[in-house]
């Protein structure tokens, strides 16, 4: 049916399909030439050629057609009379074959000096070419690619440039300040980092030299773009780790929520990579050491930073910079570091959470299934492995948590979780809550429960779709399949307390809950001790091994 031909119409003699397609093109050609039409510029075009019609007027437009087409045309083999012909008009035979010398016809309206050195494609260039004008430089500027510039805005950005330099050639750091944060909209920390950017030292900078380097390189970009742009390196066009810590050094030096660790340089250089870590965590979601401006673009760093500069308190700016969560990541990875070498084995992490991670996941952990490990001993955990694992076990709500999960549990690595890989990890917690004379939880009650959370398209067959499209319920999948404590105390939970500690602090992620709960512990602790007391676990799992 397909190869039925119309037998009348524009479309005979052509197969239906052909005919469907020469429709279609017509139409959107007439919308096209409708929309052409409508146009102020088009409208005016015809009024102006209708009216030298009428007075007898010989118009450009109509006698001769566009030279760019001829010349098109004419390379193609096709005549200027043909051109102009009717198109209804029939051919008495075969079309003319493209003349020889045409070449040569152009050519020798050129100039025989000029002509002798010029290709073909060189002459038409030429002979379409505008005529330039000679003074174009005195021409200011009225097309800019990435951004139209706001004459306006461009003069408040000059008088704060002339009111901030004044008659002087150089400033200082103390003053260049307000350039960095009044013209360029950027966090008061980053102020020797534009100047070493303009001048390559953080000294002194010279305003001859400044404005060169805000018209090249910062006066078209947005604020972001300016962070992301000065951060970088020039010959690069992405961040990495070692980017940020010029950064971290100037803050360190100079915020007054971090005065008290400039007696103790190492736990600043500690301090420093854990901020780092944390947004390589957020930002850098392929997780190869690169954030790209799309990156950058998508996140709230800049408006952290932003904070960061007005906020002396650092332990409100709880994303990335909170020291009380670097507090709490760091004792974490202290408690599991026995020998204190700053690698843990696989016997140190089965600890974490008062053993509550089964066996089974530590394996696969130590697997590198779900990340590969950054350190350069085998079979070791390094702290930066240990900051994306305890970031990833203590917020299930983050896309790279879920990613990190997924891979655990995904035995096959086929992108589905199914029943039989949920009974592979939860037989062995169910193991363990017979032994503590917990009441286990029914493996067909928990899978149900999780069907009515996610709801698959198929039963227990869990894709990682499901677990993107419903973030805040990924934690007790998880926690079900992987962590005893966690699964306990799901089932123990007070709904009362939840709520409370929800009404409490409603802007907390559940890393934020964590952190804070760990760091009043761990701050409790410490004062037991220094008071002479002795603070006892009850962990019954240490105890067990303490007994072997």
């Amino acid at each position: 049916m397909l190869q039925k031909s119309y037998s009348e119409g524009v479309g005979a003699g052509f197969p239906l399909t052909q005919n469907i397609r020469y429709q279609l093109a017509k139409n959107r050609v007439d919308d096209l030439f409708i929309k052409w039409l409508t146009l102020p510029q088009t409208q005016k075009l015809v009024h102006q050629l209708i009216k030298d019609v009428r007075e007898g007027k010989q118009n450009n437009l109509i006698t001769q057609p566009n030279a760019f087409f001829t010349n098109k045309m004419t390379m193609s083999g096709m005549s200027q009379s043909a051109l102009l012909s009717s198109p209804n008009k029939k051919s008495l035979g075969p079309s003319t074959p493209p003349r020889a010398d045409s070449f040569h016809e152009t050519k020798s309206r050129i100039p025989e000096d000029l002509s002798q050195s010029l290709t073909q494609s060189q002459i038409i260039q030429k002979k379409l070419h505008v005529e330039e004008v000679s003074n174009y430089d005195l021409v200011a500027q009225f097309y800019f690619p990435t951004q139209e510039i706001n004459l306006q805005l461009q003069q408040e950005q000059n008088k704060i440039i002339n009111e901030i330099f004044g008659k002087a050639e150089q400033i200082d750091a103390s003053h260049f300040e307000q350039i960095t944060t009044n013209l360029c909209g950027l966090c008061k920390y980053l102020t020797r980092i534009l100047m070493t950017a303009v001048e390559g030292t953080g000294n002194k900078i010279s305003k001859t030299a400044f404005i060169k380097y805000w018209n090249q390189q910062l006066a078209q970009k947005e604020p972001k773009q300016r962070c992301f742009h000065i951060l970088k390196k020039p010959k690069n066009d992405f961040i990495q780790f070692d980017d940020f810590k010029p950064f971290m050094k100037i803050l360190l030096e100079q915020h007054p929520g971090l005065e008290f660790l400039q007696a103790t340089p190492e736990f600043q250089e500690r301090y420093a990579d854990t901020v780092i870590h944390r947004i390589f965590f957020h930002l850098c979601r392929k997780d190869n050491n690169k954030i790209t401006w799309r990156d950058f673009k998508s996140s709230n760093l800049f408006d952290i930073l932003d904070v960061l500069g007005k906020e002396d308190d650092i332990n409100k700016i709880r994303q990335y910079f909170s020291y009380e969560h670097f507090y709490v990541i760091y004792c974490k990875f202290w408690e599991l570091d026995g020998d204190h070498d700053f690698h843990i084995s696989k016997d140190d992490f089965s600890r974490y959470s008062s053993h509550g991670l089964s066996r089974k996941v530590v394996d696969r952990i130590f697997d590198q299934i779900p990340r590969r490990f950054r350190s350069q001993i085998d079979q070791k955990m390094s702290y930066e492995d240990f900051i994306y694992f305890i970031l990833c076990e203590e917020d299930k709500t983050t896309i790279q948590s879920i990613e990190y999960w997924f891979k655990v549990i995904d035995l096959d690595d086929n992108g589905i979780i199914t029943g039989f890989e949920m009974d592979y990890f939860y037989e062995e917690l169910k193991q363990r809550m017979d032994y503590l004379n917990h009441e286990p939880i029914l493996f067909h009650d928990f899978v149900c429960q999780m069907v009515d959370l996610l709801h698959p398209e198929n039963d227990i067959l869990f894709k990682l779709s499901h677990f993107k499209q419903n973030l805040t319920v990924c934690g007790v999948f998880f926690n079900f399949l992987t962590n005893l404590n966690k699964l306990i105390a799901y089932e123990n939970r007070d709904p009362f307390q939840v709520r409370n500690d929800i009404v409490d602090h409603p802007d907390f992620t559940d890393w934020d809950r964590f952190a804070y709960q760990e760091y009043v512990r761990l701050a409790m602790e410490e004062e037991n001790q220094e008071q002479g007391e002795v603070f006892e676990g009850d962990n019954i799992w240490d105890n067990e091994d303490s007994k072997q």
